[in-house]
C-alpha cells in the first residue's frame, strides 16, 4: 500500500511539474510560446511520415508552452496539410495538423498556424492576372493583388477551414505588411486616379504624387485585413487573428477599433536581436493590444542560437509586458527536431518563473521617445518595411545604455499621454506634426522637460530653445567633446549661438583637443515652468553604427541638467537596461543584463553572458516600503530609506531580474 501511495505521489509531482494550463489560454492570456514553419513546396512528399503523437507530447511536456504555432501554408502557397480548398503538396502519409491538434487538445495547449497571406507564389502562378503588377505592368511572381479575388477564393475559405474543420485557436498570418508594394493593376490605377485626382501615375520616389500612392496602398491594406478578419469572425468568432507586423514599428499608426485583429506580433531580425527586440517591443507595447515577439532560434546561415542567447532576447520583450515565442524549424515532413527540445526546456525554465512579474505589468511613465508618424511617412519611400528609423533607434539605444526607462510614443500616443511623462525626447525627424510641436511647447511651458535632438528637429523649437541659427545646416564628420572626452560624429549639423539665459552644454572641436573649440553642439534653457535641451547635430545613426560612451554620457548629462523626476537610478554598470513597471500596486523594476557579443556580426553562437555584480540602486518613494525582493528567486534585499530615497545593493544579475518593492 505504501508503495502505491508513493508511486501516486511521484506521478502527481511529475505531472504537476510538467502540466500545461488547466484550460487553453487566449493569446491575450499567454506569455510563452513556440513557432514552427516549413514553407512547403509543390513536390514535397510523404508529409507527416516521421511525425508522431509521442514526439509532439514530449516537446510539449518539456517546453510547457501556452501555445504553439505550426505550419499550414508558407510563401510558396502550398498547404502543409491536406487542404480541401487550397493547393496540396505531392503527398501526405499523415495529416500533421490533425495529429498536432489531437495532442495539444490533451494538454490544453492552444494551437495556432503560420499561414502566408498576401505572399502566395502558387496563387499568382495559377492566376497571373490577379497578381500585383509592377510599375512596368508585369505580374509579380510572389504577391497577390488587392484588386483580385485571392481573399474570396482562397484566403478566407482556407482560414474558415482551419477554424471550423480543424478547430484551431487562431492564425499568425505571415507575408503581409512587409510584402506590400504599390500595385499598378489597371483597376488599381483607375481607383487611385479617381480617389486622388492625380492624372499622371507616379512610379519613382522622385515623381509627384508618390507619397499619395503609398498612402493609397496603405489604406487598401488596412481594408484587406478588416475584410478577411470580419468574414472569418462571422463563422468563427473565437478564432484569433494576427497579421504579422501590423501596427508595429514598420506601421506606426493607431489600431482601428474595427480592424478585427485579436493580437499583434512580429518576428524580429535574427542578428543583433537584443537591440531589435528592444525597439520592436517598445513600438508594440503602447498599441492597446496583447502582443508578443518571435525570436529566431538560429542565425543565418542556419547557426543555432543557445538558450542563453534566447533568454537574453526574451528578457527585452517580457520586461515591457510582451509575450515571447521562439521560432524553430519543422522538417520537410512537418515533424519536429528533437535535438532542439532541450533548448526549449531551458528557455521555459527561464520564462515561466517570470510570468508573475512580467505578464500584466504597466510601464511607469519616465522617458517618452517620440516616433513621429508624419516624420516616418516623410522619410520612407516604401509602403511598410523596417526602413527610415535608424536615427530614432540609435537615440533609443543611447538612452537605454544610460539606464533610462524608455517608452516609444507614436504620434497618436503622444497626443494622449504627453503630460504623463517627466521627460520627452524628440529625435531627428525632418518633419513633425505642427499640432504636436505646439503642444510640446505648451508642455514645457507648464513644467515639462523636453530634449530635442538633430539639425531639423531643433529648428522647429528654436524659439523656446532660445538660440539663433548663424549658419546653414551642413554635413559634418567632426569631433564632439563632452566631459573632456571626444567622439567623431557624422551627420547634419546646424550651427547656433546662445541668446540671453541659454546655457552652452557641449561643443564641437576642430580636433581632439580642447584648445580648438568650434560650434555649439548642445544647450539647455528655461522656458516657462519647464526646461528644454537641444542637441544640434544628428546623433542617432552615429550611435547605432559606432556606439560610444561619450554620446551616451552626453545624453545622460543633459538629462540630469534638465532634472526630470526619474524614479530609478542604477550605478555599477552601463551593460544594463532598466524598465520601471508596476503591477497590483507593487513597483517592479525590470533589470536586463545586456553584456555579451549579441551585436557582433562575426559571433553567431553565444554560450556565456558575463554577470553584472555589485549594483547600487536608488528609487524615489514617498514612503518607506515594507520590503524589497529580488525576483523571481524570492531573495529579500536589505535596504535603507532616507529623504524619500530607497537604496539597496544587488549582488549579481545573470540575465534578467525584477526588483519587487512592496
Amino acid at each position: 500500500m505504501r508503495q502505491i501511495i508513493l508511486l501516486t505521489l511521484v506521478c502527481l509531482l511529475f505531472f504537476s511539474v510538467n502540466a500545461q494550463n488547466d484550460h487553453k489560454l487566449l493569446r491575450s492570456e499567454s506569455f510563452w510560446g513556440l513557432h514552427f514553419d516549413k514553407h512547403s513546396n509543390l513536390n514535397d512528399n510523404h508529409i507527416g511520415s516521421s511525425l508522431t503523437e509521442e514526439m509532439v507530447d514530449s516537446m510539449l511536456r518539456l517546453a510547457r508552452p501556452d501555445y504553439i504555432q505550426v505550419d499550414s501554408k508558407g510563401h510558396p502557397g502550398i498547404s502543409s496539410y491536406p487542404t480541401k480548398i487550397g493547393q496540396q503538396a505531392a503527398g501526405y502519409d499523415k495529416d500533421p495538423l490533425a495529429l498536432i491538434r489531437k495532442v495539444t487538445d490533451k494538454r490544453n495547449v492552444a494551437l495556432f498556424v503560420h499561414h502566408s497571406g498576401v505572399f502566395d507564389a502558387n496563387y499568382v502562378r495559377l492566376h497571373p492576372d490577379e497578381a500585383r503588377f509592377s510599375k512596368d505592368g508585369e505580374p509579380d511572381k510572389n504577391h497577390t493583388s488587392f484588386w483580385g479575388n485571392y481573399s474570396e477564393k482562397l484566403l478566407i475559405p482556407q482560414l474558415k477551414e482551419l477554424a471550423l474543420d480543424y478547430k484551431l485557436d487562431g492564425v499568425w498570418i505571415d507575408g503581409e505588411s512587409w510584402a506590400i508594394f504599390s500595385d499598378y493593376q489597371p483597376e488599381a490605377i483607375a481607383e487611385f486616379k479617381k480617389e486622388t485626382g492625380i492624372k499622371t501615375i507616379p512610379k519613382t520616389a522622385e515623381d509627384e504624387g508618390y507619397k499619395d500612392l503609398l498612402e493609397f496602398t496603405r489604406k487598401k491594406f488596412v481594408n484587406y485585413i478588416r475584410h478577411y478578419a470580419t468574414e472569418v469572425h462571422k463563422v468563427a468568432p473565437d478564432f484569433q487573428i494576427c497579421s504579422n507586423w501590423a501596427y508595429s514599428a514598420m506601421m506606426p499608426e493607431p489600431v482601428p477599433e474595427n480592424i478585427g485583429l485579436d493580437f499583434l506580433s512580429g518576428d524580429y531580425d535574427p542578428s543583433n536581436s537584443l537591440h531589435t527586440a528592444n525597439w520592436n517591443a517598445r513600438c508594440l507595447q503602447g498599441q492597446g493590444k496583447a502582443f508578443d515577439l518571435m525570436a529566431w532560434s538560429f542565425v543565418r546561415p542556419m547557426v543555432p542560437k543557445t538558450a542563453v542567447q534566447l533568454c537574453q532576447e526574451a528578457a527585452a520583450v517580457i520586461s515591457v509586458g510582451g509575450g515571447c515565442q521562439i521560432y524553430f524549424r519543422q522538417n520537410a515532413d512537418l515533424s519536429f527536431q528533437p535535438a532542439s527540445f532541450h533548448i526549449m526546456k531551458d528557455v521555459a525554465d527561464f520564462m515561466l518563473p517570470r510570468r508573475a512579474f512580467c505578464k500584466g505589468i504597466s510601464i511607469v511613465p519616465q522617458v517618452g521617445l517620440f516616433y513621429s508618424t508624419a516624420g516616418w511617412k516623410e522619410e520612407v519611400d516604401d509602403v511598410y518595411r523596417p526602413f527610415g528609423v535608424d536615427d530614432t533607434r540609435g537615440v533609443m539605444n543611447a538612452l537605454l545604455d544610460g539606464q533610462q526607462s524608455v517608452e516609444v510614443l507614436m504620434s497618436h500616443h503622444l497626443k494622449k499621454r504627453m503630460k504623463d511623462f517627466p521627460l520627452i525626447v524628440v529625435p531627428e525627424w525632418e518633419i513633425l506634426e505642427t499640432e504636436i510641436v505646439s503642444e510640446l511647447k505648451d508642455y514645457v511651458k507648464e513644467g515639462g522637460k523636453l530634449l530635442v535632438i538633430g539639425s531639423s528637429s531643433t529648428k522647429q523649437f528654436e524659439d523656446i530653445l532660445q538660440v539663433k541659427q548663424i549658419a546653414e545646416p551642413r554635413k559634418i564628420g567632426q569631433a564632439l567633446g563632452y566631459d573632456n572626452r571626444f567622439v567623431t560624429v557624422t551627420g547634419n549639423y546646424r550651427e547656433v549661438e546662445c541668446l540671453s539665459g541659454t546655457k552652452e552644454f557641449a561643443r564641437l572641436f576642430g580636433t581632439n583637443d580642447l584648445r580648438f573649440p568650434s560650434g555649439i553642439v548642445a544647450t539647455v534653457s528655461n522656458y516657462g515652468k519647464g526646461k528644454i535641451g537641444g542637441i544640434y547635430v544628428d546623433l542617432g545613426k552615429s550611435y547605432l553604427s559606432n556606439t560610444s560612451p561619450v554620446l551616451r554620457d552626453l545624453l545622460s548629462g543633459i538629462i540630469s541638467e534638465l532634472n526630470p523626476e526619474i524614479k530609478v537610478k542604477v550605478e555599477g554598470s552601463h551593460k544594463l537596461n532598466v524598465v520601471t513597471t508596476e503591477k497590483d500596486g507593487k513597483l517592479l523594476i525590470q533589470l536586463i543584463n545586456t553584456s555579451g557579443d549579441h551585436a557582433n556580426k562575426k559571433v553567431k553562437g553565444i554560450d556565456e553572458i558575463p554577470a553584472l555584480q555589485n549594483l547600487k540602486v536608488s528609487v524615489i518613494s514617498s514612503e518607506e516600503p515594507e520590503s524589497v525582493w529580488l525576483q523571481p528567486e524570492g531573495i529579500p534585499l536589505g535596504f535603507d530609506f532616507d529623504n524619500g530615497q530607497v537604496t539597496f545593493a544587488i549582488p549579481e544579475i545573470k540575465i534578467h531580474n525584477v526588483i519587487e518593492i512592496r
